[in-house]
């Protein structure tokens, strides 16, 4: 207990050096923009305090636009889940099926989801909220496949063959022996989509802004703000997107510690 306690205290510490770190080059860049730019271009690059002076004074608006974004995320991001990693996993583990279905994987992923814009949101509905998180699916599902099918197609044949000569039926094989061998990869894949995600739904944020305005999320309060030129808002709708980035990040590691126990036994 105490040494998980110790664990704990170390990565929060490191986290928070990251951090301070990071908010002091932002500093300094601002600085050397005042310093060699006209201060009319030098407001463009605000400093950190600047930034999050705004948060008291905004916090309700800044706030709701936070939880727009962080539930079109999180639902875009569970639905692709719930999508790829089983059918990743079947693709992977089958032979047959891979053979059948991994051209057409491999012709799919690279194409920029954006081209599909005009189609989803027309399907979806324009400025839905259904077309925001089915943009968001449309950009994770992808990656969330390949790094399921990889992890499955990429298991040792040894792991399979002890269950079967232990009895195991094949939904038994998929449950304990594919998936928790496939976990770490799928890990891997989810926090690459998590940035992926946020992008994508940025993207609908600010290129749909139809509906309730209270919740339009960070992507919309950021592009109004820069129509404003208030730069200070805008770099604390940045900052928002990174805290809630980094809030996601943290939470996605304790999922694996607890899930992946044997990755992290020493």
């Amino acid at each position: 207990m105490r040494r998980a306690g110790r664990e704990v205290g170390k990565r929060t510490l490191a986290y928070a050096l990251s951090v301070l770190a990071l908010l002091g080059l932002w500093q300094l860049l601002s600085w050397l923009f005042q310093l060699t730019l006209d201060p009319r271009m030098a407001r463009v690059l605000p400093g950190p305090l600047e930034a999050l002076m705004v948060f008291p004074a905004h916090w309700r608006e800044i706030g709701n636009h936070l939880l727009g974004t962080a539930a079109r995320l999180l639902v875009g991001l569970a639905i692709s889940l719930l999508l790829a990693v089983p059918l990743g996993l079947v693709i992977g583990h089958e032979p047959a099926l891979r053979r059948l279905l991994s051209p057409f994987i491999y012709t799919t992923y690279p194409i920029p989801k954006v081209v599909f814009w005009p189609i989803l949101f027309v399907l979806l509905g324009v400025g839905s909220e259904l077309s925001k998180i089915g943009f968001v699916v449309l950009v994770v599902f992808f990656q969330l496949l390949v790094s399921a099918r990889d992890a499955a197609a990429n298991l040792p044949r040894d792991y399979v063959l002890s269950a079967l000569a232990a009895g195991l039926s094949r939904v038994q094989i998929y449950w304990h022996v594919v998936l928790p061998g496939a976990l770490p990869a799928v890990f891997t894949g989810l926090r690459i989509s998590l940035g992926l995600g946020i992008f994508a739904v940025y993207i609908a944020e600010t290129a749909v802004r139809l509906g309730a305005r209270r919740y339009a999320g960070l992507g919309s309060y950021i592009n109004d703000s820069f129509g404003l030129f208030r730069f200070e808002s805008v770099f604390a709708g940045i900052l928002a997107i990174g805290l809630l980035g980094l809030a996601l990040y943290g939470l996605i590691e304790l999922l694996e510690r607890w899930l992946c126990r044997w990755k992290y036994l020493r």
